[in-house]
């Protein structure tokens, strides 16, 4: 016959009586199965928990590479927009240059202007670097590259500026202060007509009597009233080159005259076919108009 219970005898050291606790039998037998469930259970609690907490730990640094990645990206674009806006500057800067030399020989000049700057002078000026990541030694060689660029046309136009009877005779400087409202090309009249026209110079407002200076020396060849212009100053600057400045107010010099770089020649205003107070300012390349934005280098 089974056992119904079992019973346990508690003895002490003194000469008290035994105590006996009785324990059902199912209830060892119950324990005896649920005890190694129970410690499978705790094992496996414990293997979880150490796998999660790897995973906590693994989750924090990558947060914090993810951190240091996404600041090296943002550092790299404000490198690169840097870069761009460089380029932007000197590529700009190229183009007037050779707007403003094209009675020389183009050929030659952009061979210089696109011929590689020594390696010791850029040895000399641009950062080096020892960096083994391609992202970087690509901004470095770019960097380099626009730096070799920019040297070059610092020193064409160095060279330029040696020139001066030449230079001296290119409409560099903007002629009159006022914003630029209306350029070189194709435009809708004015006038109201609503006709599109070609418009062969670029409009500089200002307030009537403002100064207008000369941007290169040169010849008065006419000084008078014209038609559309209203008066009108047209001077002659050698080289192929003329510049014309329509709708003045008051003409401060006369034909024949000789005229000085930065000289006052006329007053603002008005005259002539005219909406508002400006500066009607043209430049003719062997009698050609062109754009005058590609002349101007100085405000």
């Amino acid at each position: 016959m089974a056992n119904r219970f079992y019973t346990i005898m508690i003895v002490p050291e003194n000469a008290q009586k035994p105590r006996q606790i009785h324990v059902p039998a199912w209830l060892i037998r119950v324990s005896l199965i649920l005890l190694p469930i129970l410690f499978l259970l705790a094992i496996t609690i414990l293997l979880d928990y150490r796998y999660i907490a790897s995973q906590v730990s693994e989750n924090r640094d990558l947060q914090a590479e993810n951190r240091k990645l996404r600041q090296d990206v943002q550092l790299y674009q404000s490198r690169l927009d840097s870069m761009e806006s460089s380029l932007e500057r000197i590529e700009n800067f190229s183009s007037r240059l050779k707007m403003i030399t094209n009675l020389m020989d183009r050929d030659q000049l952009s061979q210089q202007v696109e011929s590689p700057l020594p390696s010791s002078v850029i040895a000399e000026k641009a950062p080096e670097t020892k960096s083994t990541n391609p992202v970087e030694i690509n901004f470095d060689q770019l960097t380099n590259r626009s730096y070799g660029l920019e040297q070059n046309l610092h020193e064409l136009y160095e060279l330029l500026s040696d020139q001066r009877s030449f230079l001296n005779a290119l409409p560099t400087k903007k002629p009159s202060e006022g914003m630029f409202t209306s350029g070189f090309g194709v435009r809708v009249s004015p006038m109201g007509d609503g006709a599109e026209k070609m418009h062969e110079g670029l409009d500089i407002a200002s307030n009537v009597g403002t100064p207008i200076h000369a941007p290169a020396a040169g010849t008065i060849i006419f000084a008078g009233k014209k038609s559309g212009y209203g008066q009108i100053i047209m001077m002659d600057h050698g080289y192929g080159l003329e510049t014309w400045y329509g709708h003045t107010s008051r003409i401060l010099t006369k034909p024949g005259q000789k005229i000085k770089r930065g000289q006052v020649i006329a007053l603002s205003g008005n005259s002539g076919r005219s909406t508002g107070a400006h500066v009607h300012y043209e430049v003719h390349v062997n009698g050609i108009p062109v754009d005058p934005i590609n002349y101007i280098l100085e405000n």
